[in-house]
């Protein structure tokens, strides 16, 4: 079976739809859409965003099996990230861990002790943040060296 394209505003778009119907999602602002992920079956992804990006559980349960039903028909063309993009896709890796928002956080949260900046070659960019804690560097390199490496892959 092929599967047709759709932009991530579309996707992000059926997904919000899906979502309004179900009383589970009372409390979902807004998610965006993002990809290539490495999930069977999909090169797409999504990420909540809204009010304090967070939602229940059991309307985290509900998007998934709305993403789940809606990869099965649908890819995302490919395209290139813009520096949001990159930022939303490096926060969401960051949230849906507890023990690394936790550790990134503990000095103010990560984006707001992180800087963007273009770098020469490829990839053209990268995230950086202070801290001492060296583990929780470490952390932030590896989430910025796999979103790094999607974005290679589109």
């Amino acid at each position: 079976m092929v599967k047709e394209r759709r932009s991530a505003e579309e996707l992000r778009r059926m997904m919000l739809a899906a979502a309004r119907q179900s009383g589970d999602c009372s409390e979902l602002e807004d998610l965006f859409i993002f990809g290539p992920a490495p999930r069977p079956d999909a090169n797409w992804g999504f990420g909540i965003a809204g009010k304090d990006n967070k939602v229940s559980v059991a309307c985290y349960t509900r998007l998934n099996r709305i993403a789940s039903e809606l990869q099965q028909e649908f890819e995302l063309h490919p395209v290139k990230a813009a520096r949001r993009e990159i930022e939303a896709r490096v926060w969401s890796l960051i949230h849906d861990h507890p023990t690394l928002k936790a550790s990134l956080s503990q000095a103010g949260g990560a984006y707001e002790i992180t800087t963007f900046r273009k770098v020469e070659g490829r990839p053209n960019w990268t995230m950086e943040r202070n801290t001492d804690d060296r583990l929780a560097k470490a952390a932030f390199e590896r989430v910025v060296r796999s979103v790094q490496t999607q974005i290679e892959l589109e």
